[in-house]
């Protein structure tokens, strides 16, 4: 505590009813499907948005994604791959980043979006003071809703125990008779035992952690790392998924799921 009195402080949005932005540029009529894709993307301050853009556009199966949740994106790149690929949004600022854009979390969806919120996670880091949210949105799919969760967690070298509340915040949020649930984001799993941890509390919350057995999807010193990008679902069946190393639109990969 006495280093962060010294250090410079992140301003952090703490007031959970926003900032919360959202726009619309999914097309109104689309026949409800019996698969859905999921991508979750980490795309390092919103940095490469026209080569993300691009691989979204052309890089299978990322076009046919249906939901995409986005982290560490300020509202201009939101707004910008929304628009250039025809999704509706949702996104929550946590707090502005060094670069003096906000840093936080979107739900991109072809599907009508409903109900945004903002969950503030616990914890500060202990030096910067930076908070961490989660963002959530109810999205409309045929006659079935579907709770989404875009998801940043503390970084790996703050406490374990913190990405573990913070995780737990996340999980305790989801109504115990929402039937058909899809998590995604950094979970900033580092270690094995992280990732391990993460199925646990999911499956005390009837939740399935999807990405246990993928390989690396964080880049570090040139290199594949860890495995920080999950999915996490309730009331679905997975088809398929991966990770998309060969997408260098940041310092992590997509990973991607397919669900019935």
């Amino acid at each position: 505590m006495a280093l962060r009195a010294r250090l410079p402080q992140t301003r952090n949005y703490t007031d959970p009813a926003g900032p919360l932005l959202s726009g619309r540029f999914a097309s109104d009529a689309l026949p409800a499907p019996d698969e859905l894709v999921v991508v979750t993307y980490n795309l390092r301050y919103a940095e490469a948005i026209e080569e993300a853009v691009a691989a979204f556009q052309t890089v299978a199966p990322l076009p046919a994604a249906d939901f995409i949740l986005l982290q560490e994106m300020d509202e201009a790149g939101v707004v910008a791959l929304a628009r250039a690929l025809g999704y509706d949004y949702v996104y929550a600022p946590a707090s502005v980043a060094e670069d003096g854009d906000d840093f936080g979390n979107a739900i991109l969806s072809r599907w009508p979006l409903s109900d945004p919120r903002k969950i503030i996670l616990p914890g500060l880091h202990p030096l910067s003071g930076q908070q961490r949210t989660a963002t959530r949105a109810t999205a409309r799919v045929g006659e079935m809703d579907v709770l989404l969760y875009s998801v940043h967690l503390e970084i790996a070298t703050a406490p374990p125990e913190l990405r573990r509340e913070q995780a737990a915040a996340v999980l305790a949020d989801v109504p115990d008779d929402a039937p058909a649930v899809i998590i995604g984001g950094d979970f900033n799993t580092i270690m094995t035992r992280g990732v391990a941890g993460l199925a646990e509390q999911a499956a005390a919350r009837d939740l399935q952690l999807l990405t246990a057995g993928l390989e690396p999807t964080l880049i570090r010193f040139g290199r594949p790392l860890a495995r920080a990008d999950h999915i996490v679902t309730r009331g679905f069946e997975r088809l398929d998924g991966g990770v998309m190393s060969g997408v260098s639109a940041s310092d992590h990969f997509p990973v991607w799921a397919r669900l019935r």
